[in-house]
């Protein structure tokens, strides 16, 4: 068949086909150029299947009656690979299970902050005028505000007004809010600069002079042009948030296995005596955070316009 008898459709979609390898994504080269980043996504992937199968691997659920048992304060062991705690429970099955919380609760509040202070940018930098005021000196306010001093109070607040949800709890839900509203500013100044400057590119005239609606514009046109800008903020975000989320449950404690709690409490008393108590939480905390900095790190490198074209 030839190509004058094929349909429009098949034949554009064979020709974006066409495109030079080069400015494919290519996953193996990504991971020659970047080896670093590469080794960032196995170790993220390595935590996220430990916590997500974390029935599958000997663990005992945390919050029923069998995770207390009288191995109280027992080293690690064949039977309890990370030890028991001062209430004789493993602290290999709350670790794993830990990782659940410390990842949603990271990932939900990046996605929650990151999406709604791009919007809010869209909004105030194409619009400009009075919304942008408005918005902007609401983010320099909140900005001027402690973070942590004002995640805490949110968090209290909101603590038992919230609602359960069947995949966050209240306790969980009123942290993602607490975290949210702190990141939510610093994405909408972010991202409000790069909405200023597309704002006055030569396409977002062109959609003007066909006769395109402002919410076309910022949506078809502007929005997909500052994604990439997006993607890095949500990457480089994540290892705060998953710090901020167990700085809190250091502080303020938490009936969940969430990996900042295992280090708060009375447990701080047992630390001289059982240090795996803190080690394993620790390290498991560190290497999340330190996996999500230098994958949000490559990232960034890849998706820098000086940088194009290699991968």
């Amino acid at each position: 068949m030839t190509q004058a008898s094929e349909s429009p459709a098949t034949v554009l979609r064979e020709q974006e086909y066409l495109l030079p390898p080069r400015q494919r994504f290519n996953p193996l080269r990504w991971a020659r150029r970047e080896p670093v980043g590469a080794l960032g996504v196995l170790l993220i992937l390595l935590v996220g299947f430990a916590s997500g199968a974390a029935p599958l691997l000997g663990t005992t659920d945390p919050q029923s009656l069998e995770a207390f048992t009288p191995n109280v304060l027992e080293g690690p062991s064949s039977e309890f690979l990370f030890g028991t705690d001062r209430q004789g429970r493993d602290v290999w099955s709350r670790v794993l299970y830990g990782g659940r919380i410390s990842l949603k609760i990271g990932v939900a509040t990046v996605l929650v902050g990151t999406v709604g202070g791009t919007l809010l940018a869209l909004m105030a930098g194409f619009l400009a005028g009075v919304v942008d005021f408005t918005f902007s000196r609401i983010a320099d306010m909140i900005i001027a505000v402690p973070a942590l001093l004002l995640a805490l109070v949110i968090n209290v607040v909101l603590g038992d007004q919230l609602p359960d949800l069947p995949a966050l709890p209240k306790e969980e839900l009123a942290r993602v809010l607490a975290i949210s509203l702190f990141f939510m500013p610093s994405a909408f100044r972010i991202m409000r600069g790069s909405v200023l400057e597309q704002r006055n590119a030569q396409y977002v005239e062109a959609a003007s002079l066909i006769g395109a609606g402002q919410l076309r514009i910022m949506l078809r046109h502007i929005l997909p042009n500052i994604t990439g800008l997006m993607i890095v903020l949500t990457t480089i975000s994540l290892p705060a948030a998953i710090l901020t989320e167990a700085t809190l449950s250091f502080l303020l404690g938490s009936n969940a296995p969430s990996w900042g709690a295992e280090l708060s409490g009375d447990s701080r008393r047992f630390f001289q005596s059982a240090q795996w108590i803190a080690i394993f939480p620790g390290a498991a905390l560190a290497l999340t955070i330190f996996a999500f900095n230098i994958f949000g790190d490559s990232v960034r490198d890849t998706l820098d316009p000086r940088l194009r074209g290699r991968i």
